[in-house]
């Protein structure tokens, strides 16, 4: 898969480019006197599917892990614990991007919810380099789903072998790759720039204090 093939390049959000779920177990587990993995567990399962796809209000989905798991937190403390964590940037990736900007259509594709979505958006203003940009609660599908990537890949009127997807979980590497699109799965900044140049896909290094 070479340069001149890949036209667009799509990214996911939380863990590769900003702060997601992954860091606020540290904060909880110390508040709520728990192992970090119990409280990262207590966010997953479906009904984070129905947050993440827009079935459920942020409310709903935190209200409903707070009496499921019996935690003595206020709401807005709970809130705000998310929202620090999703103020974090992934050191090193604002420069990957920068240096792929004018060579290649850059595209966001996330299971993320309206609410912090909005939240990003305003204390990202990087995320402006992104020409387009999908998010779960819109398209009603998460990317373990193909549907979600061939609803993505009609929308920006492309074919699977025009894109490169970067991830960094192995499912929905997986389920891009079912519908032809390249994909990488996302472990460091190093890594990832090892990996395109894989692909004849070089960021143009840059000085211009784009981090």
């Amino acid at each position: 898969m070479d340069a001149i093939t890949i036209r667009t390049i799509i990214f996911d959000l939380g863990e590769v480019l900003t702060g997601g779920l992954y860091g606020i177990e540290g904060p909880l587990a110390e508040r709520l006197a728990l192992h970090g993995e119990d409280v990262l567990q207590a966010f997953a399962g479906p009904h984070l599917k129905e947050f993440c796809c827009g079935r459920i209000s942020e409310d709903e989905y935190l209200d409903g892990i707070i009496e499921r798991q019996g935690w003595s937190l206020p709401l807005g403390e709970l809130k705000g614990v998310i929202r620090m964590n999703l103020r974090r940037r992934v050191p090193g990736m604002g420069n990957i991007l920068r240096g792929l900007d004018s060579r290649h259509q850059l595209v966001i594709h996330s299971d993320h919810a309206r609410e912090w979505v909005a939240y990003v958006r305003a204390v990202h203003p990087f995320l402006e380099c992104f020409e387009r940009a999908f998010f779960s609660f819109e398209l009603g599908h998460t990317k373990d789903e193909p549907e979600a990537f061939r609803e993505v890949l009609a929308a920006l009127g492309r074919s699977g072998h025009e894109c490169l997807f970067i991830d960094d979980q192995e499912r929905n590497v997986r389920a891009a790759k079912s519908v032809g699109l390249a994909a990488i799965r996302f472990v460091d900044p190093a890594q990832l720039v090892c990996a395109l140049e894989k692909r004849n896909i070089r960021p143009i290094e840059n000085t211009r204090g784009f981090e």
